[in-house]
């Protein structure tokens, strides 16, 4: 009869640990979809940050010239 009594309560221990876990596994989820793909205007995540850079590259669309050593404004001679 103890050792049926000692199996019954590990089972409610193993369950605790269980979701006790799963709480955990979700919060640090939750950091982590924040700090990286965060859309708020305030706190971008570095994913968003980083994405937002190379779309604002490639729409600069720069000429290739000789003359080009700053990637900030055209700098080509007009023919």
């Amino acid at each position: 009869m103890l050792i049926i009594m000692k199996f019954h309560s590990s089972k409610g221990q193993i369950l605790v640990e269980y979701l006790l876990l799963m709480v955990i596994v979700v919060g640090i989820a939750t950091l982590l979809t924040k700090s990286l793909i965060g859309r708020g205007d305030s706190n971008q995540g570095m994913v968003i940050k980083a994405w937002n850079g190379i779309l604002k590259n490639i729409s600069n669309d720069l000429p290739d010239c000789e003359n080009q050593t700053d990637l900030s404004a055209p700098n080509c001679p007009v023919n």
